[in-house]
């Protein structure tokens, strides 16, 4: 009789450590599950190679900020947009708009430059002096554009690092239309986005 008792005390002492351990387990798998779906949101900003933070924690009071800064250039090519589904690059500042998708995972690549505007985009770096001239002339301004430091390279997803963090970001120029596709930084914030700027002019000749 004192065997049965020792035993089933001995098989409820087990059990109670069994469950006191696969409770800890459990938590612990999901104190781990929650830190790997928090850090890994998709696709890194391709200029700092580091995770993107979601628009949707963007301060309403910012968002109206980049809103009117967004109204206050040309439209329709700078139209606003939804930060519920955008992605900033948190290193640059660099807005993404709709590059978060479902289960708020962010899908972005060098594609979103052409998903933004459509055409053969190239550095401005990349251009001549006199190819620049030529497209200064066009234009009746390129202010808050990059213009200072910009990569050599023709082709944008080829940048290094030290113009890809360069403030503000990188612009971009079609050799043939002469439109300009650059990131300007928005007035009274840390952030930056993506600017089309046809020119005024339709070839140089107009300008003479």
């Amino acid at each position: 009789m004192l065997l049965d008792i020792e035993s089933v005390g001995e098989g409820a002492i087990f059990l109670l450590l069994f469950s006191f351990f696969f409770i800890i387990a459990i938590l612990g798998f999901l104190l781990w599950y929650g830190w790997f779906v928090s850090t890994k949101k998709g696709s890194v900003s391709p200029y700092s190679k580091q995770p993107m933070k979601l628009g949707v924690d963007v301060a309403p009071s910012v968002a109206r900020l980049v809103e009117e800064f967004l109204l206050s250039h040309p439209q329709p090519e700078n139209p606003p947009f939804d930060f519920k589904w955008a992605a900033i690059c948190e290193q640059t500042g660099r807005i993404f708009p709709d590059a978060v998708g479902r289960g708020e995972r962010v899908r972005l690549d060098w594609t979103f430059l052409q998903k933004r505007f459509a055409g053969n985009f190239v550095s401005w770096g990349s251009l001549s002096e006199l190819e620049q001239a030529q497209v200064r002339l066009v234009h009746e301004s390129m202010h808050g554009f990059q213009t200072q430091i910009s990569c050599p390279q023709s082709m944008p997803k080829e940048i290094s690092s030290y113009y890809a963090l360069a403030k503000p970001g990188p612009l971009y120029v079609d050799r043939s239309t002469k439109i300009l596709l650059g990131w300007k930084e928005v007035l009274h914030t840390d952030y930056e986005v993506l600017i089309v700027q046809r020119p005024i002019y339709d070839s140089i000749d107009q300008t003479l």
